[in-house]
């Protein structure tokens, strides 16, 4: 049966040509079914694959030319220098989002905050604040049952205390007042957005929102008031043509000091607000 070394196969990112990081793809791949570090496929790139490693290679590599993202390939994506597990249940956990958690953390201290994120997804935000903020309380909340369970069990492997995991739509079933922060990284795509195509392998349901995308983020907004303690805040997360409706609706919803927020590409990512 057909095999090659670790050398060989990495030379096999040519055939990546769909990918903006071929290289890098082609070592996450091979490492995750070798259970091998990137540095360590270098240093032994004269390993010989198995048959077996050899046919979960390519059908990986296959898969990433039809354009499956790696992170549902090995099932793994950093967020926050944290690895989390994602399945086709969670979207990926972008860079990008990591604008939410840093906002959250330069606030002044609160030993005390509670925190809840809403459609969490993977757990990503909630447990990346959670990892740095070990006395916050901190909730989460999804719609889908399948994503709590990737949650629970990325808050379980990452986080240095518990996050609370509840089955909710947005803020229905909470308590007034309750809450010192509200964070969010809604749907917010556009039902005809060109981009779409791109994401066809990610969940439409954590994507996709009516009303020109803002559908969701006004449900939000609309309710966060009543559920957030005074001087609390909230944070969102949108599209990068919504931060000006998104910064009017803050203000409909009579939140103060509000800020357009900008990501590293300098793109407009979020909008933060206070009570």
């Amino acid at each position: 049966m057909q095999t090659l070394n670790v050398k060989h196969a990495l030379a096999m990112q040519h055939q990546l040509d769909n990918s903006h990081t071929p290289q890098l793809d082609c070592q996450l791949i091979l490492g995750h079914i070798l259970n091998k570090t990137r540095s360590w496929l270098i240093a032994f790139d004269d390993y010989q694959l198995s048959a077996a490693e050899y046919a979960d290679f390519i059908s990986a590599l296959n898969a990433r030319r039809a354009g499956k993202p790696v992170a549902y390939i090995i099932g793994i994506q950093e967020f926050w220098s944290l690895e989390f597990s994602v399945t086709a249940a969670t979207l990926i956990p972008r860079p990008d989002t990591e604008l939410l958690v840093e906002t959250i953390l330069q606030q002044p201290s609160n030993d005390a905050a509670t925190v809840i994120d809403l459609g969490t997804g993977s757990g990503a935000i909630a447990i990346a604040i959670a990892s740095e903020r070990p006395n916050y309380t901190v909730v989460a909340t999804d719609r889908s049952a399948e994503c709590l369970q990737v949650a629970k069990k990325n808050s379980q492997q990452l986080a240095r205390n518990s996050v609370g995991f509840i089955q909710a739509n947005w803020l229905n079933g909470f308590k007034a007042s309750q809450f010192d922060i509200i964070v969010s990284n809604p749907p917010y795509i556009e039902i005809e957005d060109p981009h779409l195509g791109a994401l066809c392998y990610e969940p439409t349901a954590a994507l996709i929102s009516p009303d020109d995308g803002l559908n969701d983020i006004k449900q939000i907004i609309s309710a966060a008031p009543d559920y957030l303690k005074p001087n609390g805040m909230i944070i969102i997360e949108h599209g990068y043509n919504q931060q000006s409706q998104v910064t009017a609706l803050m203000a409909s919803s009579n939140f103060s000091r509000i800020k357009p927020l900008t990501d590293l590409n300098n793109q407009p990512r979020a909008v933060l607000a206070f009570m």
